[in-house]
């Protein structure tokens, strides 16, 4: 099978980028990273630093696409990974729809992606481990995010701000699995939360759910404190690893 990943990016997440990319680029023949020349609440993009992060990565495409205001950030969401499936070559089988933020588990990943069942689904949802905070305080839930689909099956309106990669998976009327795991594991790892209180401010600003719930005063009243062993964000219990 060809593989392209499609990695949703904004500065907000360089804590992760790179980790993201080196990971990708040892299960994907292709990679395409889709930029917006700013924040989704308008904020201008660091295009400099986004310059330098292209150079050490020669063989990924990183791609800009311009913000116009007026738009909810969930519809820059969609165009996001519209522009990513758009620019993979026409020999690429499968698309992987990750954000930044959200690391392969590259030996888990290689064996689900080389098994010969891969073939009797068109498209799944990849579970994943779930953090808060810290790179070890981990969610005794798992989720499934990240989306793995035939490339020929993709389909995404930017006018759809419900279900953003949900789409990419719940419309299909096709043989499909949710919640995957190889040997028993998530494949991969999700850090979204993982971050200081300043850049959790800076990250619920701009992301497609900022009207959800009032997330800076959650955020203040979480870091008022050590952590209780719960989160504000899904109610999730924790462990330590």
């Amino acid at each position: 099978m060809k593989l392209g990943t499609v990695i949703s990016y904004c500065t907000n997440d360089e804590s992760f980028i790179r980790d993201c990319i080196d990971a990708a680029i040892q299960v994907s023949d292709e990679v395409i990273v889709p930029i917006s020349t700013h924040l989704y609440d308008g904020t201008p993009e660091d295009l400099e630093s986004i310059k330098k992060l292209s150079e050490e990565y020669p063989n990924v495409n990183f791609t800009t696409f311009d913000w116009t205001p007026g738009y909810h950030p969930r519809y820059w969401h969609n165009m996001s990974r519209i522009i990513g499936n758009h620019l993979l070559k026409n020999n690429i089988d499968w698309v992987l729809f990750i954000d930044s933020d959200e690391i392969i588990d590259v030996e888990l990943f290689t064996k689900f992606i080389n098994n010969e069942t891969i073939d009797d689904h068109d498209s799944y949802k990849l579970g994943c481990y779930w953090y808060f905070r810290e790179m070890n305080i981990r969610s005794k839930t798992y989720e499934d995010s990240p989306v793995l689909v035939r490339k020929h099956l993709v389909h995404i309106d930017p006018n759809n701000l419900q279900i953003e990669r949900e789409q990419l998976h719940e419309v299909l009327n096709v043989p499909k699995q949710r919640m995957i795991l190889q040997d028993g594991k998530p494949l991969l790892h999700h850090y979204s939360w993982v971050r200081t209180k300043e850049q959790m401010i800076q990250k619920v600003k701009a992301w497609g759910h900022n009207t959800d719930k009032d997330w800076v005063s959650l955020i203040e009243e979480e870091f008022s404190r050590p952590f209780n062993g719960k989160c504000f964000v899904n109610n999730y219990e924790f462990e330590v690893i």
